[in-house]
C-alpha cells in the first residue's frame, strides 16, 4: 500500500506535535491529563517513524523516569512506552543499560505492569535470560503466578539454555 503525503506519519509537524505533548506533560498538574499524554506518547513509540523525534526529545528518559513513579497508571504506561521503543536496536541497547530501573517492576502486584515488564525483558533478551539473578527472580515468579498470560511469558523467558 502506497502512503500519501496526507498520511499523518509524513506530516512535517510530527516533531512539533510530540514536543507540544511533552511540554504539556511537564507543565500540567492534572493527573488525568498526564495519563492521557503518556498513553499517547507510549502509543506513538510503537511507530518507528517517530523514533528519531523521540530521540531528539529525550522521551526515553521520560519513560524510564516513570518506571518508579508513585502513580501506578503512569508507571504502567511508562513500561508500555519502553516495550514499544525496544523494537528499535538503539533504544533496546539504552534500555538494557537501565536494568536497575526495570528489574524492580518484576515485583509489581499489578498484572499489566508485570506483563509489560516481562514483555520488555523478552524483547531485551530474545534468546533467553542468562543472568542468574534475573533467572532466579523469574523462577520465583513462575512458582507463584496463577495468571496464564504471566506464565506464558515466563515460559518464553526461561525456555532457553543460554550457556
Amino acid at each position: 500500500m502506497k502512503r500519501s503525503r496526507k498520511d499523518p506519519i509524513y506530516r512535517p509537524d510530527r516533531f512539533e506535535y510530540l514536543q507540544a505533548l511533552l511540554t504539556e506533560y511537564c507543565q500540567t498538574d492534572n493527573v488525568g491529563d498526564k495519563h492521557e499524554i503518556v498513553a499517547n506518547l507510549a502509543n506513538f513509540a510503537y511507530n518507528p517513524v517517530n523514533h528519531g523525534h523521540f530521540q531528539k526529545l529525550n522521551l526515553l528518559d521520560l519513560f524510564l523516569d516513570l518506571t518508579d513513579d508513585e502513580d501506578l497508571d503512569l508507571r504502567r504506561m511508562g513500561v508500555m512506552g519502553l516495550v514499544n521503543l525496544s523494537v528499535n536496536p538503539h533504544y533496546r541497547s539504552k534500555i538494557s543499560q537501565q536494568s536497575e530501573l526495570i528489574l524492580p517492576l518484576l515485583q509489581s502486584h499489578d498484572t499489566e505492569t508485570l506483563i509489560s515488564t516481562l514483555t520488555l525483558l523478552y524483547y531485551l533478551h530474545p534468546e533467553g535470560i542468562g543472568d542468574a539473578n534475573i533467572r532466579r527472580t523469574l523462577e520465583e515468579l513462575n512458582s507463584k503466578s496463577e495468571c496464564s498470560r504471566t506464565n506464558n511469558l515466563l515460559a518464553l523467558l526461561l525456555r532457553t539454555d543460554t550457556s
